[in-house]
């Protein structure tokens, strides 16, 4: 499992940087990082491209580069999602938590969807116990 995320607006060009991360018992291990100049599916592609052809038969827990890993857990990044499934595309992509209810938490609060103040705090609460549902019947 890897987690990919970029962050931007670190320079004058608006460069974005990519840190690929996986889970251990000590935290988030750095997989790799990579810095474009924009965000594009075109050159998010060709990024990862370019990094896996720095890896061997033995990365990803002996997938390989040309398998990777086989589950990302992403933002909701339509270009970031589009270039893993071109580079990876037998792998799972999921959405982060985090990001499903921060973007949940955004449209509440967008006026031109017209959720009552009121109900905001229910509407994020109902989501939050259908995301930390440890079993179907709980949703």
């Amino acid at each position: 499992m890897a987690f990919i995320d970029a962050s931007g607006n670190m320079d004058r060009q608006g460069c974005r940087v990519f840190l690929i991360l996986t889970h251990s018992c000590a935290g988030g291990v750095p997989l790799g990082i990579f810095i474009t100049t924009n965000e594009s599916t075109e050159t998010v592609t060709q990024a990862l491209e370019l990094y896996n052809s720095l890896l061997d038969e033995t990365s990803y827990f002996g997938r390989g580069a040309a398998l990777g890993p086989a589950v990302f857990i992403t933002d909701d990044s339509a270009s970031e999602r589009q270039a893993l499934k071109n580079v990876y595309p037998d792998a799972t992509l999921l959405l982060c938590v985090f990001h499903l209810l921060q973007a949940f938490w955004r449209f509440l609060w967008d006026s031109k969807n017209a959720v009552r103040k009121e109900h905001r705090p229910v509407l994020i609460s109902l989501l939050k116990e259908m995301v930390y549902a440890d079993t179907i019947e709980k949703t």
